[in-house]
């Protein structure tokens, strides 16, 4: 069908309509689409009460959809019939009769597609996502590549449309911008750096209800809708010979949607599909030759996390960089088996990864003094951070000159764990090393089980019993009751009451000797009873 212009078309589409069957009379509305090219290959689709449900027709290069409103509604706004029908909405079109029903109808499943790529982009990032910065070409990108992979004979169209001018790809991406202007009044999405973020409430409602098994099965049905509902309209031999078309078998070649997402760091928005590794990107950054970089593994073999060090301008600069690994991290696995029934860790390294990022930056904008991020590399599950000059809770706790010193850390370390608390923010692995200490300040780090569905005893309970195997009978003491101290100037009583239980504390039997757990367990009761 070659796009010809006003009344001219019109007709050309109102003679293919009649030798159908179709009387123009019947037809509610009527497009074309496809290429805007003059040997391009077209679809028609015409809204009719002719027609129940819908029809395909193979006209040459062309393909006829017949469709009745109520279907045409049911398709564009949750694929009803897996997209048979609305994917034409994916190319460039002519409105010819009733364009204002046309346009809201692109817009209704311009507005599902986006939903449905935010939806699978949320559960592979899980929370991270919010600070993701997704360009507009995503959505279009992104639905293309699912729709000509589970589809072939959607590719002839696509191929057509990708090999046009600029302009064409921009037609559809203006339909993509309406539809996500709604979204941002909706408050689905927010506009972030010249892309856009889904926003944290749309974040937590799509995890609180969905996960990998629903996206997978949403793919599913969709590729079962096609088929089926194509072979259930009658025209199936229609189908089948767009399919047998050599140019229709061979794969289209898409732009990666992958390269449209961006990560916000502190430095500014990075390109989440970049694995840069470490000297890497120093020497982007910093300017810094990759040889010159001195890297260093810390703790031992079961760690995963790295000093680099190097000179900017005479000075000394320190990054630090942490890898999560998944089952391989002994640690993990060691405490997620034996707290089952009592704690549950996050495990999986995308979950954790992802905890970490949006606590750093939650815990910042709530007033929290956190590591900001330089760099995050997706791919291989590193993220970088500007490094912290300081001393962790423990080592601060040894190095007090004097018990006022020892007091004050213990009563602080207490203090801001009932802040956090306060915000609704579990940390999950609450204990010395979480905060650093630079010089009056304190940073919270080790953020990767941070969630807001936690146990706010649990966390009490880890910091004064964990901390506990470190200290001696006197020092846990004085300890013990000055983090209760500082909890309870802010924090619940509940909460204190509730960290003594025999579920969390039988957790640190390998670790904390009886007697130090029972100096605990008194001091404790001593300061709620006074």
């Amino acid at each position: 069908m070659q796009f010809l212009d006003g009344d001219e078309r019109r007709e050309r589409v109102i003679e293919e309509l009649k030798r159908i069957g179709i009387s123009v009379e019947s037809v509610k509305a009527l497009s074309v689409h496809g290429a805007l090219i003059e040997r391009g290959s077209s679809i028609i689709l015409a809204i009719t009460d002719m027609i129940k449900q819908f029809r395909l027709v193979k006209r040459g290069a062309d393909l006829v959809i017949l469709a009745d409103e109520k279907s045409v509604l049911k398709d564009a706004s949750d694929e009803k019939f897996g997209g048979i029908i609305a994917h034409s909405f994916l190319f460039p079109y002519h409105p010819i009769i009733n364009e204002k029903l046309l346009e809201d109808l692109e817009k209704m499943y311009k507005r599902h597609v986006i939903v449905e790529s935010l939806q699978n982009v949320i559960l592979e990032h899980k929370l991270a996502s919010t600070r993701l910065i997704i360009k507009p070409e995503y959505f279009l990108y992104d639905k293309l590549r699912r729709l000509t992979a589970i589809y072939p004979p959607s590719r002839r169209f696509v191929k057509e449309m990708l090999r046009g001018s600029r302009g064409e790809v921009n037609i559809v991406l203006d339909g993509f911008l309406k539809a996500i202007r709604d979204l941002v009044d909706q408050g689905i999405l927010e506009e972030r750096h010249g892309g856009y973020s889904p926003t944290d409430r749309f974040v937590h409602q799509v995890l609180s209800r969905k996960n990998f098994y629903d996206r997978f099965s949403d793919e599913l049905e969709h590729f079962l809708k096609l088929y089926l509902t194509a072979s259930f309209s009658s025209p199936l031999d229609a189908i089948r010979n767009i399919r047998f078309d050599l140019d229709v078998l061979v794969p289209v070649k898409i732009p990666d949607p992958s390269k449209m997402l961006y990560m916000e760091t502190s430095i500014g928005p990075q390109p989440l599909a970049t694995s840069k590794g470490i000297r890497d990107f120093i020497s982007e950054v910093y300017g810094i030759r990759p040889m010159d970089v001195k890297l260093r593994k810390v703790g031992s073999v079961f760690n995963s996390t790295y000093f680099a060090s190097f000179k900017v301008d005479g000075r000394e600069e320190r990054i630090f960089v942490k890898k999560y690994l998944n089952w391989t991290d002994f640690k993990w696995v060691a405490a997620w088996l034996w707290a089952i029934g009592v704690k549950n860790f996050s495990v999986l390294a995308s979950s954790r990864m992802s905890n970490e990022i949006y606590f750093i930056n939650k815990l910042s904008e709530l007033g929290f003094n956190t590591a900001e991020i330089l760099h995050i590399n997706w791919p291989k599950k590193m993220i970088f951070q500007r490094f912290i000059d300081g001393v962790d809770g423990l080592k601060a706790l040894k190095n007090a000159s004097e018990p006022r010193i020892f007091d004050d850390i213990s009563y602080r370390v207490g203090k801001i764990l009932a802040m956090v608390h306060e915000k609704g923010i579990c940390i999950g692995d609450c204990n010395p090393f979480t905060f650093i200490f630079v010089g009056d300040e304190a940073y919270l780090v080790d953020l990767e089980q941070c969630s807001f569905e936690g146990s706010k005893p649990w966390d009490l309970c880890e910091l004064l019993f964990y901390t506990g195997r470190y200290l001696n009978l006197e020092e846990v003491e004085r300890f013990s009751k000055n983090v209760v101290q500082g909890y309870l100037e802010i924090g619940e009583r509940d909460v204190v009451k509730d960290a003594l239980d025999q579920r969390f504390i039988r957790i640190f039997v390998p670790w904390t000797p009886p007697w130090i757990q029972s100096r605990i367990k008194r001091s404790v009761v001593e300061i709620l009873g006074s």
